[in-house]
């Protein structure tokens, strides 16, 4: 049975840069996004191994805090 994680933005800010596209293979602990905002920059680290199923946000794209960002499919 496949999972859906959802990687939501932990604040407000800019998206700087996307490490994986739709049907990419993602590690648990592997960076796939670089976010910047209120003078910090921090890397979003994917919480499950499994494959990219969907990149909502594009670089540059100003998200707020919530946000889904991208899904993860998991087969447990």
């Amino acid at each position: 049975m496949a999972l859906k994680y959802d990687v939501i933005s932990p604040f407000a800010g800019t998206i700087e840069r996307i490490r994986f596209q739709a049907g990419d293979r993602v590690e648990e602990g592997e960076v796939i996004f670089t976010l910047v905002g209120g003078g910090k920059t921090v890397d979003i680290l994917s919480p499950v191994t499994g494959h990219a199923d969907g990149v909502e946000v594009e670089q540059g794209e100003v998200v707020i805090a919530g946000m889904i960002l991208m899904a993860i499919m998991c087969l447990e």
